[in-house]
């Protein structure tokens, strides 16, 4: 059944609690209450769409260890940059092609303004664990690829 009461909370995207931890909601309730939301959206998102994306972040956090460990002083900063690329990539995915929901845009937007290079990578860690959860969420709930 749809979720239409579902909205993103007014602290969403503050991921860590005053411990410096990452809040548990953003690895259970949260993912579950999105991907729910993704089931029953039109355009509908696939598995294939939702993979890409993730893809796209996790190769941009290999890219990141990658230049640290090659002491390369700028490679959060070009991690950080790649991700709020996120913001006009899920732009043209939903106002001008129509290829992704509301919820998602929300999702990847809202993510990308909130992860940073000020904080050492904290953040970006963060959107990944809880991208992580949303995919593991999805799986079962959203098709492959049938948009039908």
């Amino acid at each position: 059944m749809p979720n239409p009461e579902f909205k993103f909370p007014n602290d969403y995207g503050k991921y860590f609690d005053a411990a410096g931890v990452l809040k548990v909601d953003y690895l259970t309730d949260l993912p579950e209450r999105i991907a729910e939301t993704l089931k029953h959206e039109w355009p509908a998102l696939t598995m294939t769409q939702l993979r890409a994306f993730y893809m796209h972040a996790k190769r941009t956090e290999e890219a990141w260890r990658r230049g640290v460990s090659l002491g390369k002083a700028s490679a959060l900063a070009e991690a950080v940059n790649e991700i709020k690329r996120f913001e006009y990539l899920a732009n043209d995915r939903l106002k001008l092609k129509k290829k992704i929901p509301q919820t998602f845009h929300d999702f990847l937007c809202k993510n990308a303004k909130n992860v940073n290079a000020e904080d050492g990578g904290k953040s970006l860690k963060a959107f990944l664990e809880h991208f992580e959860a949303l995919v593991g969420f999805c799986a079962g709930r959203i098709k492959e690829r049938d948009r039908t």
